[in-house]
């Protein structure tokens, strides 16, 4: 047994907003994420990108994502991006996956949930070719509950090593990622070699699909409506100490229609969207509790280095009334309110609750706003993570490669890998930060950016630059923000900053030339 190197044990919730779980403000019920996170660091100001195969992509390279082969969602579709190094659509091999990088390391590496970073069925970019010893994966994680994937009553694909396979009507994500992952821990147990367990949960990423009985526990929870939770969720923040006693809430304009406008039964389908969204957190919540217990049984837990994240912000988006799903409703899809949260209904909650989720920041995933990158996030490892501890310091997904590598004893390969060129990471390590060895790791000055989706942002210490691709294009401009003074985003600096402005014009120029961004 490798005693002298952690396993690492890295789980990531898809689309889970800042505040969905207890420790970070929210009501839905979290005991094993909370008692994880409270004997370890909370990082409150972490960042991930805008939306999933990005993130997933700086994740695997250590990178930005313009660099990795994720610069857009999927392969591209304009003509002066198709081709471009950074626009593969698939992870590149101008990068060095973390996967191989830990195989080489001498772990056991294994992954359940969803990959998103293939073009579609190819197995030389699928998730067993970069690296994974065992893999039971899904291609683009919008399924939970049976077969069904989001074009449709058409079988989602899945990758079982290097075979694509469906499954059966009594599938449900979260529960059989788990017995997945914990299968595989217990088949190699006996070589004594550390392992890297990626768990890429595709909950709460929509739809909104949950057992029956899961959703039965909340019932009545969120019948009050969303800007009253929101309020309690921003109270509870403050008396956790993640935001100032003297912060305001954002105005409750934004939600639209407002609570007190719906009709008794426009109540009650929204407050069951989000019932169904707190029972699939919930259930993540349960089933990462299987796996902590797993640990402790085996012997584990006490050298297993577990790190909690989000992709990203919170999902605002409604494609559940897109046409391609609609053409289903009332054939295929049932979506009456008993329906509702089955395997045979197809919703989103939309943007209203997907503020309660951010709160306390503006906007959601897919746009450059805190909202969309800032995501929760804490560490655990009772051997070198003071318990109880707290972390304000920035961090990114990017840094986790370098990190995880660092507490393998290994280094990243330098300019060639397996006799190609690489990419070295943009990440550093976290481990003196999370050692309680540093305060910070990045420096004040040092540039991080985002842009996605017409969206563009670049944070330079306390001050972020943003452009907003949600307003009509005669109104969108850069938008400044002092994130130290302002962290929900609402007081507009531009104007009264001239000098600020610039400088954050320089640094955003800066960031796109370094990344080969093309907007």
């Amino acid at each position: 047994m490798d005693r002298g190197r952690p396993n690492i044990l890295y789980i990531l919730a898809d689309d889970l907003g800042y505040a969905d779980i207890g420790i970070f403000g929210g009501e839905i019920p979290t005991p094993n994420l909370d008692e994880l996170a409270r004997k370890g660091l909370l990082l409150t100001d972490f960042y991930a990108s805008m939306t999933c195969s990005p993130t997933r992509s700086m994740l695997m390279s250590g990178t930005d994502n313009h660099l990795a082969g994720l610069g857009v969602m999927g392969a591209p579709t304009r003509e002066d991006q198709k081709g471009k190094p950074g626009y593969e659509g698939y992870l590149n091999f101008r990068v060095a996956s973390l996967a191989d990088l830990m195989t080489d390391a001498g772990y056991n590496t294994y992954m359940v949930g969803k990959w998103h970073l293939s073009d579609g069925a190819k197995v030389e970019t699928g998730p067993h070719a970069r690296g994974f010893k065992r893999v039971f994966s899904s291609f683009d994680g919008a399924a939970h509950l049976g077969g069904w994937d989001w074009r449709g009553p058409e079988p989602s694909n899945y990758w079982d090593g290097d075979n694509v396979v469906h499954v059966g009507d009594d599938w449900y994500t979260t529960r059989d990622y788990t017995k997945k992952m914990i299968g595989y821990l217990e088949q190699d147990r006996a070589e004594g070699k550390p392992f890297f367990a990626y768990m890429a949960y595709t909950a709460p990423h929509w739809p909104l699909q949950a057992p029956k009985a899961s959703i039965a526990r909340f019932k009545g929870w969120y019948d009050e409506g969303y800007e009253a939770t929101y309020a309690k969720r921003f109270a509870r923040q403050k008396a956790l100490g993640l935001i100032p006693r003297d912060a305001q809430p954002i105005d409750n304009a934004r939600f639209k229609p407002r609570w007190n406008t719906l009709t008794a039964e426009q109540k009650a389908v929204e407050a069951r969207h989000m019932e169904i969204y707190a029972a699939m957190v919930s259930d993540l919540d349960t089933y990462i509790g299987e796996v902590i217990s797993y640990l402790k049984k085996t012997g584990q837990y006490d050298n297993t280095f577990i790190m909690f994240m989000s992709d990203n912000g919170a999902e605002s988006s409604r494609r559940d009334l897109a046409p391609n799903i609609q053409e289903h409703v009332g054939k295929e899809y049932d979506h009456s309110l008993e329906s509702l949260g089955s395997a045979r209904s197809y919703v989103m909650y939309g943007a209203n609750w997907a503020s309660v989720s951010a709160t306390p920041f503006f906007r959601h995933k897919a746009t450059a706003f805190e909202g969309g990158v800032h995501v929760p996030a804490f560490v655990h490892y009772p051997k070198k993570v003071a318990a109880g501890t707290r972390s304000n310091a920035m961090g990114t997904v990017m840094d986790l490669l370098p990190t995880f590598l660092a507490l393998a004893g290994a280094q990243h390969p330098g300019a060639t890998y397996k006799g190609k060129p690489v990419l070295q990471p943009q990440g550093v390590s976290l481990l003196p930060l999370f050692y309680g060895q540093a305060k910070a790791v990045h420096a004040a000055d040092e540039i991080h950016g985002w842009e996605l989706f017409g969206y563009r942002s670049v944070r330079q210490g306390d001050w972020k630059l943003v452009w907003d691709a949600a307003l009509p294009p005669a109104q969108r401009k850069w938008e400044l923000f002092n994130v130290a003074t302002d962290f929900e985003e609402q007081r507009d600096l531009a104007n009264s900053n001239p000098q600020e402005l610039s400088k954050m014009r320089s640094a955003w120029d800066s960031y796109e030339k370094r990344n080969g961004v093309i907007f």
